[in-house]
């Protein structure tokens, strides 16, 4: 995938992969686990600011 004329992850992990490019794989899937990571904190604290009724016990 292309946006803006800039390779995607996705392609970068598929050319990884077909050249056996080990580094880059586990470069590439750290990435994206500490994105999910982040991306989940981020949803657990606007939740909590938007709902008051939610407090950390």
């Amino acid at each position: 995938e292309t946006v803006f004329s800039w390779p995607g992850l996705g392609g970068a992990i598929y050319e990884a992969v077909n050249r056996r490019d080990y580094p880059m794989l586990q470069a590439s899937f750290l990435l994206l686990a500490i994105s999910v990571i982040a991306a989940n904190f981020i949803a657990d604290l606007l939740y909590a600011w938007l709902d008051p009724r939610v407090q950390a016990n």
